[in-house]
């Protein structure tokens, strides 16, 4: 009788560790879409090449930044207990995801944008899985792989950065 006690009070505190109820993760949030970019003079309902690139370095500096904030509240390279960490973690991955989003469903002015746009259009779709394969590393609570998404988290952003400022 004191073992099947004992066991039953283990089950209780293995339930109450990490269970549903001590923080439900959130889902991904929809994506809205971005204030569309300036037109051209030249060319009357044709995106402005300028303002293309413009949103697409200034895009790529959100992105940057959002790292940035998250890297400076949980700095070490380990997944982090307190309960505050995976609804950041999901609203990083959401503000990331959303800003790449954006930048890939803008369309290249021209032609002479086709491979920029290729390239970018890469690095960012490569930042999308990559940040999804983190967000549900976080809320499967997955500790292996949320320090696969560590590891490569400032390459796929680096690699964002590089491609969005290809173009001169």
């Amino acid at each position: 009788m004191k073992a099947a006690v004992l066991l039953a009070a283990a089950m209780g505190l293995t339930w109450a560790c990490g269970s549903p109820a001590e923080g439900v993760f959130p889902d991904e949030i929809e994506c809205v879409q971005p204030a569309p970019v300036a037109t051209s003079q030249r060319a009357p309902g044709s995106v402005s090449p300028q303002a293309y690139t413009a949103r697409m370095r200034s895009s790529s500096d959100t992105i940057e930044r959002l790292r940035s904030g998250l890297r400076a509240k949980y700095a070490e390279d380990t997944f982090y207990r307190r309960e505050a960490f995976r609804p950041d973690f999901a609203a990083y991955a959401d503000e990331t995801i959303c800003t790449a989003q954006g930048m890939l469903d803008l369309t290249a002015p021209d032609a002479r944008f086709e491979k920029y746009e290729a390239d970018l259009d890469a690095a960012l779709t490569a930042l999308i899985d990559h940040t999804r394969a983190g967000r549900e590393a976080v809320r499967a609570r997955n500790v292996s792989d949320y320090r696969d998404w560590f590891k490569g988290a400032d390459a796929k952003i680096a690699a964002v950065r590089t491609a969005a400022n290809a173009v001169r």
